[in-house]
């Protein structure tokens, strides 16, 4: 049997169909938008790169006309009153045409007119050779030839010549300026028809989009409702299921961190607060007192009573340092088998040595029977303490192997004592 569909909504394959085209129609006129975009800002460009480029010219044309009636003048002036000081600024007029002529012909090495400009050249070039000659023979004194050279056929053909250039090639950049001007606002229409064409046609993908979306809202309406009674469901048994693994990392994070028998912190956690206070009283400048502490013979008792009592009497002892030490960021913890460990931040020497000796006297006068003990006839502790400055950078474990090392001197000189080490 055929699957139904839901009646208004087209089959999906044909609803991608139409969001292709869509999504077709809308790329096409974005692309279009760029292209006209980039093409408008290459017509701008050119447009002032080349009126730029063609002010300069005809300016410097102009300027090489000038020049070229002041270098006359100076020539004609001095041959006529056969005074060399008439052409004292000769050179100068000459050095400034040279390089407008050379600015002229680099801004025409693009255009069509270069060819144009060559020629002038070539006949500025003779032309400035033979007033060159006119020079020399003034600067001689020989006047008669200075002044016929300068009215020889030849150079006033040449002079003739190159002033009907000069006009004919800026003419031509006229005519050249006008032709390109008319090219660039050809190609600006263009862009502009098509970026009429390109937001046409996202106008009209933007209609057939809004009243296919507003169909779409019509049926989202109706499956958000839906939706929304399964997400209630779902985030009501996401939060227990929360609230539970929340409970079991807790409890997880507790025993990972709790010795199972005695119920005190483990050496786990003695290892992480260590660093941490160790690091702390480094920074604020405060002492760091270490106790640790020795079950008395435990060996013998465990082999006398039995592991059970020996259970008992090491959480009877855990239950004692515990109530002794009761101050906010100090810590208790099983070090390892019959061995505790007290973390006492803030505490100096003394105060740590007053501790420990009330904490072996707590354990004395629990009175729990050790028949068995050299040191004693009831459970006794060997306590040895440590205390010092922590400095960043210094090792942890040098005020650790301090109250190990006062700890081991206690058991040598008899037990149940408490020694602050040296």
């Amino acid at each position: 049997m055929a699957p139904t569909l839901k009646r208004g909504f087209p089959p999906p394959g044909l609803a991608k169909n139409s969001k292709m085209r869509y999504l077709g129609s809308i790329y096409a006129a974005v692309a279009i938008l760029v292209i006209t975009f980039v093409l408008g800002l290459y017509a701008d460009v050119r447009r002032d790169d080349m009126h730029a480029r063609h002010l300069g010219i005809s300016t410097r044309l102009e300027r090489i006309v000038r020049l070229e009636q002041e270098l006359t003048s100076l020539l004609s002036g001095a041959v006529l009153e056969q005074k060399l000081l008439r052409v004292s600024r000769y050179d100068t007029v000459d050095e400034q045409l040279t390089t407008t002529v050379a600015t002229v012909a680099e801004l025409s090495r693009a255009l069509r007119l270069s060819g144009d400009v060559s020629v002038l050249l070539e006949l500025q070039t003779g032309l400035r050779q033979t007033e060159s000659r006119s020079l020399r023979y003034m600067r001689s004194g020989n006047w008669r030839r200075a002044r016929e050279v300068l009215i020889e056929d030849d150079y006033v053909l040449a002079k003739k010549i190159y002033e009907i250039t000069t006009e004919s090639v800026i003419s031509a950049l006229r005519e050249e300026l006008a032709q390109r001007e008319q090219e660039v606002q050809l190609l600006r229409q263009v862009t502009h028809v098509l970026r009429a064409a390109a937001l046409g046609l996202l106008l009209w993908v933007g209609w057939r989009f809004a009243r296919r979306l507003r169909e779409d809202m019509h049926e989202q309406a109706r499956l958000q409702q839906e939706i929304r009674g399964a997400n209630e469901k779902l985030e009501t048994t996401v939060r227990e299921r929360t609230a539970e693994l929340e409970r079991s990392n807790r409890q997880l994070a507790a025993l990972s961190s709790t010795d199972a028998l005695t119920g005190l912190a483990n050496r786990r956690r003695f290892d992480e607060v260590w660093s941490e206070e160790w690091q702390r009283a480094a920074r604020k400048g405060e002492p760091l007192a270490l106790v640790l502490i020795d079950v008395d013979h435990f060996k013998a008792y465990n082999d006398h009573y039995g592991h059970q009592a020996g259970d008992m009497c090491l959480r009877r002892v855990a239950a004692l340092l515990a109530g002794e030490v009761r101050r906010a960021g100090e810590l208790v913890a099983r070090y390892g088998g019959e061995e505790f460990v007290v973390v006492l931040p803030a505490t100096d020497a003394a105060t740590a040595r007053e501790l420990a000796e009330r904490l072996r006297r707590s354990v004395e006068a629990e009175a729990m029977p050790h028949a068995h003990s050299p040191a004693a006839s009831v459970v006794t502790v060997s306590v040895g303490v440590a205390a010092g400055q922590p400095r960043h950078g210094a090792d942890a474990e040098a005020l650790l192997k301090e109250a190990d090392g006062a700890l081991y001197l206690v058991k040598r000189q008899g037990r149940n004592q408490v020694l602050l080490a040296a």
